[in-house]
């Protein structure tokens, strides 16, 4: 399995439809509800950090058939899925919103970040800045 230039520019594409649709809309427009701790004290999610991995993974699934996605929010439910990266064709590490805290606190220094995993391998990464 290849992870090509052309592949590279798509997930660039998701990242970025994934930061016009689901992050940019939700900055500095949370409200209380929106914003909740995960399992550490100061370790949060937003319904946008939620919204994009969604976001992400539906058009990643579109993409790359059958690739292995691992999203900070769903490895926080679901540790195991981490322990699949290293036997897995092609899969995909992604944090929807790298720097929630800030996002959060309405700091615009956050982005979208995905990596490429071919076979254990990093086999490219995109981070993309709102």
């Amino acid at each position: 399995m290849m992870f090509s230039r052309r592949d590279l520019e798509r997930l660039n594409g998701i990242l970025a439809e994934a930061a016009r649709r689901e992050i940019m809309p939700r900055f500095r427009k949370l409200a209380a509800g929106d914003v909740r701790e995960k399992a550490a004290p100061g370790d949060l999610v937003t319904e946008a950090d939620e919204a994009a991995e969604r976001f992400i993974f539906a058009e990643l699934e579109r993409a790359f058939p059958g690739a292995l996605l691992v999203g900070e929010e769903a490895a926080t439910r679901d540790p195991a899925v981490l322990g699949r990266l290293a036997e897995a064709e092609l899969a995909f590490v992604i944090d929807p919103v790298d720097g929630t805290l800030n996002y959060a606190s309405d700091l615009p220094l956050f982005a979208v970040m995905a990596a490429a995993i071919v076979r254990g391998e990093t086999a490219g990464a995109v981070i993309h800045d709102p």
